[in-house]
Formats: C-alpha cells, structure tokens, sequence
C-alpha cells in the first residue's frame, strides 16, 4: 500500500496540473477574446472617421496610418492602406471603389467578430465553471483522504492513549495500515503489549513483596521486641549493677533497636497505603486536643533541641479524620521542624481556612530552609534533605511519603514553601471540618 506522503503527493499533483491546465487554456481563451474585442473597436472608430474620405484632413490621415500596424489579420490591413493611398492619391473614383469595398470587408469583419465573442465569452464561462467544479472535488477529496488516512485513525490512536493513561487496557489489537499512521499504530501496539506485560510481571514482584513484608512484620519484628524487653531488663539491673560504659553500651543498643522497629513499621504502613489495605476509621475529633497531645509528645525532643513549640490560639474546631492517623502525620511534620531547627528556634503551628473552605494547618519553622530542587523529592520514599550541621536529623526518609499518603487518604492536599536561609513551612489540608462548642458552653450543655 502506497504511504500517505506518496498519496498526498499524487492527490496534490492531479489537483495542481489541473487547475493549471485550466489556467492555461483559459488564458489563451482570455487573451484572445480581448485581441477581438480591440480590433473590433478600432473597426468601429475607423469606420466612423472614414465615413467622408474625400474630406479627410492631413492630421486625420495620419491618425488612422497609426492603426496600419495593429490591424489583423493582413488583408485587413492591406485594404485600409489602399483606401488611404487613393486619399493621397486624389483620384475620387478609384477611392469610392476602394472605400466600399473597405467597408463591405469591416462590416463582413464587425459580423464574424461578433459571433466570435460571444463563442469566447461562452468558452471563458465554461472554463471557469469547470475550474470551480475541479476546486470543489479537489477540496473535498482531500477533506475525505485526510480525514479516512489520517485523523480518523489518529483519533482512534489517541483513544486508546487515553485508555491506557486511565489504566484501560481491554480493547483488541488491530492490525494496523501500511503507512505512517498505520507505523505509529504498530508502535504503540508493541508498547502496550509491553505495558500488558509488565503488568503482569509486576503484579508477580508485588505479590512477592507483600509476601516477603509480611515474613518481615512477623519474623523480625518478633525477635526485635524480644531483644528490646531484654536490653530493657538489663539496663534495669535485673542480673545485676552494670557500669557506665556497659550502660551506655546498652542505651545505644536500645535506641537503635527501638529505630529499627520504627523502620520497620514504617515500611509496613506504607506498603499497606500503596496496596490500598491501610483501613482508616474516620470520626468527629477535637482539633485542639490532637494538637495538645502531639505537642506534649513532642516537649522532650523540643527541650533536647533547645527549640520552643508555639501555637496560636484557636477556636474550638472538630476535624472529621482517622484521629491516630492524622496525628502521626502531624508529630511527623512537627519532629522535623524540630530537629531542623537551630537552637533557640521556634516552631510554630497556625491554622486558617482557605477559599475552598478547607481547613489548612501549617508547621512553620526558622531552620536553614529547603532547596527547591530537593522541595520535589522530599514526599517520596526514602528520600530526605539532611546537612552533617544538623546531627538529630535522623530517620528513614519516609515520614513525608507516609504522610503525604494519609492526607491524600483524607481527601486533602500536603506540600511545602521554603526560602533557604529564612525557613519552611510545610502545611496539609482537611476537607471536612466544623466549629465545635467551647468547653464552658459544653459544660452548661451538660
């Protein structure tokens, strides 16, 4: 099958040679009708000034030897000089003779010109209406080439794109035409039999993976726990006084162990936010006390930190969220602005609404800000900004993608703005909340 740049250029070649053809011709038709018309004229303009020849001036004589050269055909031409010589010539009988027979051969030329006018001007009219026939054809035969070879196809092209951008993947494969379309169709074919693929392959490796986390939540957080109780009764003293290096041994085992759980934990709750099984339990909660207890969790870390937690007064609110949850997303956001803090910084917890009227809580801090280039990976997995002058930053790098997960799983949005050298604040979205009663008004309530 012929390619449709080929098809294009024939469809296109028809079309031009063609029009030109008819161009040509018509032309031709043109040029002649306006030669016609012009001699008829000159007939007219000379018969009329010859109408007394006997009486013509030398001035006159001489304006109509002008028209000698553009008489045609020759015979013409020849008989209007002839008149003209027996002018000069003076001899009135061989000019009568002459001049009649100039006028019956002009009069025989008006007839003859005339009809052939009008046979060019029918011809002029033919031709065009011919023209805008082929025009018309040929705009509407490309319209119909192009929308049958190419945007139809495309179209269907782009359908199944959009297919697969929305996970799509049922229709049938067809078998696609012997050019450029047809080209980019067995292209994206292949790359969607490879996507099906894939797939399949990686639902395999995620059944693995889910496979191996949970032989990871029972077969090494179990032991971990048990290793935990056991360093804990040892810096108890159970099997007897310890000395200093053998507690700080311990107190470094503890605390390692104890991250180590965390890790774990952390892994596990994400892999059940990417597979869809993190259940959440959604009620009515007290804004404020979520927020008092956070920040009492918080206290010990913020005093080692030499940090001061602050927040703004607010009115009673009750936010409709997984309570358990939605803390952890906020002690994660506050650790952070903690251990990113200078010493004798402040970290300060404001809420507003925005014109959504959504609720938006923001974790401000004076820390040594954020990168832009590290403000659009810092939400993903095992990705964190960290600097050697920070020594308590510290962790797993997946507070942020865990938390991003859980406000997404709320209906909400999580993001950052930060100016490096001036600090960051890092903010998320509730969608569903309400002004709940004070608690003097819930006591006369009561």
């Amino acid at each position: 099958m012929m390619s449709i740049r080929l098809r294009l250029f024939i469809l296109f070649t028809l079309f031009a040679g063609s029009t030109l053809l008819l161009a040509l011709v018509s032309y031709q038709n043109f040029s002649l009708f306006r030669e016609q018309r012009r001699q008829l004229e000159m007939s007219y303009i000379i018969r009329d000034e010859m109408i007394e020849p006997g009486l013509l001036k030398p001035d006159s004589i001489r304006h109509l030897q002008s028209y000698r050269a553009r008489l045609l055909p020759e015979r013409r031409a020849e008989e209007f000089v002839k008149v003209l010589q027996a002018v000069t010539g003076g001899n009135q009988r061989l000019l009568r003779e002459r001049h009649q027979v100039f006028v019956r051969n002009e009069a025989e030329f008006t007839r003859v010109t005339r009809e052939q006018l009008d046979f060019l001007e029918k011809r002029l009219l033919y031709y065009g209406s011919v023209s805008l026939v082929i025009l018309a054809l040929g705009f509407g035969l490309l319209q119909f080439f192009m929308h049958r070879a190419v945007i139809r196809p495309m179209g269907e092209l782009s359908r199944k794109m959009v297919d697969f951008l929305h996970d799509r993947y049922t229709y049938q494969f067809s078998v696609p035409a012997a050019d450029e379309i047809g080209h980019m169709q067995s292209t994206f074919n292949s790359l969607a039999q490879r996507v099906i693929s894939n797939m399949e392959q990686l639902k395999t490796l995620d059944q693995a993976k889910s496979e191996f986390l949970s032989i990871a939540s029972h077969e090494l957080r179990t032991p971990l726990t048990s290793i935990k109780g056991s360093l804990s009764l040892l810096r108890s003293g159970v099997v007897g006084k310890m000395n200093d290096m053998a507690e700080n041994l311990l107190s470094i085992a503890e605390t390692e162990t104890d991250r180590l759980i965390r890790l774990i934990n952390d892994i596990l709750d994400l892999a059940k936010i990417e597979a869809r099984k993190l259940p959440l339990h959604p009620g009515w909660s007290s804004w404020n006390d979520l927020l008092k207890t956070s920040l009492d969790s918080l206290e010990g870390l913020a005093r080692q930190a030499q940090v001061e937690l602050i927040t703004a007064e607010m009115p009673p609110l009750e936010v409709y969220i997984d309570r358990d949850r939605m803390q952890q997303v906020l002690t994660n956001l506050l650790s952070n602005a903690i251990k990113f803090s200078p010493q004798n910084g402040t970290v300060q917890v404001h809420c507003e609404i925005n014109d959504k009227q959504e609720l938006i809580i923001e974790v401000r801090d004076r820390g040594r800000g954020i990168a832009p280039e590290d403000q659009e990976v810092i939400f993903q997995k095992f990705r964190q900004a960290s600097s050697s002058r920070h020594p308590l930053v510290k962790g797993t790098g997946l507070g942020l993608a865990i938390a991003r997960a859980l406000v997404e799983q709320h209906g909400g949005v999580i993001g950052v703005r930060s100016t490096s050298g001036v600090g960051s604040t890092f903010y998320y979205t509730i969608p569903e909340w309400r002004y709940g009663m004070a608690p003097l008004k819930q006591a006369e309530a009561a």
